[in-house]
């Protein structure tokens, strides 16, 4: 039992290394298709005859490459540079094949282990050199490729157009419900694994155009230091100097989008701060979600007021949701300090 936990957490971790490359990936191609929307409009989809629709298809290009990276990147964590090229080929045939974001991540793992398992074979000595250049790519990507072509191709394919339209389609209540639920994991450990599986699950939505998800996700990264800077304004008795220095900078850090600009308060007092910023945060994704707003970009917070179907109703769950994690805050240290208080009396 021990090992498979173990073995659980490890694969959590090389989860989390594929996240952590991709993300440079997503925020390049998102914003280049952010800015050919904004620059030609919706018609940018279908065209490369101007300057918009030939951004658009670099970004697109970039977006429809995460598959590949997040492969590549999870079997690179598992099994050292060897993992990096049969994952990269072998992640390009589960593209071609239209195993979509769970196939990238089904590749990443089979490779890696794959690849971790091939190093440990014996080798005569006339073969050693030959066997990391040669001998552990060809056979990685003859039998990873074969596989994902005969095995697993078919029924990732079937669980991806399932999720694909399951997130397209989600509506009413489920769809708050679930756009709490990530709001509320992009606050959990603020850039860790809990926030990385949402961001992870929503990039699948946003690249198969379920943009009430990736809102839900993308509102969510900036309202955690804009809580706490709010949080320092309003209740400057709870917090020292330095943490009144770090409010200022965490609304600034909110205002760009960084989440992690809420870590030092989250550090320094983890009881009030982590569960209000969940609150806060979850607020403010199930509300934009009630008023049935959305963005097509991959700008967070603040930073895509501009592209949301309703500017005024985004803005107001931002507000609200910041309010409410602000004043839970407050409150939380305010019963902190009461109960100290009472104790250091008795």
């Amino acid at each position: 039992m021990d090992k498979v936990k173990q073995f659980g957490r490890d694969l959590v971790g090389h989860f989390q290394t594929g996240v952590s490359y991709m993300i440079p990936l997503v925020a390049a191609a998102g914003l280049i298709v952010s800015i050919a929307v904004v620059g030609g409009g919706q018609n940018v989809w279908n065209q490369t005859s101007n300057i918009w629709g030939v951004l658009r298809m670099i970004g697109q290009q970039g977006l429809n490459f995460i598959p590949v990276m997040i492969a590549a990147y999870i079997s690179y964590s598992i099994a050292d540079r060897p993992g990096l090229a049969p994952a990269f080929i072998v992640g390009l045939v589960s593209v071609q094949l239209k195993m979509g974001f769970l196939g990238g991540m089904i590749v990443g793992v089979f490779e890696g282990y794959l690849i971790q398992w091939l190093k440990k074979l014996p080798m005569p000595a006339s073969l050693i050199s030959l066997k990391s250049i040669t001998v552990i790519p060809l056979i990685s990507v003859l039998v990873g490729g074969l596989f994902m072509f005969y095995i697993f191709g078919a029924p990732v394919r079937s669980m991806q157009e399932g999720l694909t339209g399951w997130l397209t389609s989600m509506s009413g209540q489920n769809q708050i419900l679930v756009s709490m639920i990530i709001g509320a994991m992009m606050a959990t450990d603020m850039g860790g694994p809990i926030n990385k599986v949402a961001y992870t699950f929503s990039m699948a939505a946003y690249t198969s155009g379920g943009y009430a998800i990736s809102t839900a996700c993308f509102i969510a990264i900036g309202i955690p230091p804009l809580i706490m800077a709010l949080a320092c304004f309003i209740g400057k008795k709870y917090y020292d100097d330095e943490e009144k220095e770090n409010g200022k900078t965490a609304l600034i850090l909110g205002i760009i989008a960084l989440t992690e600009g809420a870590i030092p308060f989250a550090v320094s007092d983890p009881i009030a701060v982590i569960p209000s910023c969940m609150v806060g945060s979850a607020i403010a994704s199930g509300l934009n979600s009630f008023f049935g707003v959305s963005q097509k970009t991959a700008l967070s917070t603040f930073m895509a007021v501009p592209f949301a179907s309703n500017i005024l109703l985004y803005c107001i769950s931002i507000i609200v949701g910041v309010v409410i994690g602000a004043l839970m805050c407050n409150l939380i240290k305010k019963l902190m300090h009461r109960d100290q208080k009472i104790a250091q009396e008795g």
